[in-house]
């Protein structure tokens, strides 16, 4: 019977341990990559151990498409700007690709922008919460400012 009870209570650890793990620092998320940029860019995936560059857009992303990717938080990927196909040449500086860079967080419906001049943007369920209520509450403190203003106009009159 002392044998059962631990074997028990390991298997009911295991089944618990997926749930746990996407609670936790390492949690699944599914992302989406939106290119709006103007260039033909490629994605990496940064191993944290090694710095190895894991291509994950094959061949590449066009302006205009998107590319929706599995990941995890706190998975680390570059952006990478390709040379136009025509010139062989990139929009930087001097024509050097430009890169950039973003990671993974804990929020849900994470969506990566990368903008003109290959600037990563990236939103999530929590910053489009946040915005929404700060864009909110500066109309809000507006609309009290002009109120204020106007019964003290006519408070004067």
């Amino acid at each position: 019977m002392k044998s059962i009870l631990p074997a028990r209570i390991i298997g009911g650890i295991l089944l618990l341990l997926p749930t746990i793990a996407g609670q936790g620092q390492f949690a699944e998320r599914s992302i989406k990559i939106m290119n709006e940029s103007g260039r033909r860019v490629d994605i990496h995936w940064i191993h944290p151990q090694t710095g190895e560059m894991v291509l994950q857009s094959k061949p590449d992303i066009l302006n205009g498409a998107s590319l929706d990717l599995n990941s995890y938080s706190t998975h680390t990927f570059q952006v990478r700007e390709l040379p136009a196909k025509r010139t062989g040449e990139c929009a930087g500086e001097e024509n050097v690709c430009r890169i950039d860079h973003f990671t993974v967080n804990q929020n849900e419906d994470q969506v990566i922008f990368i903008r003109e001049g290959i600037v990563v943007e990236h939103t999530d369920s929590k910053s489009i919460a946040e915005k929404s209520a700060s864009n909110l509450l500066d109309e809000c403190r507006t609309t009290a400012k002009s109120k204020l203003k106007q019964s003290d106009a006519d408070a004067t009159s």
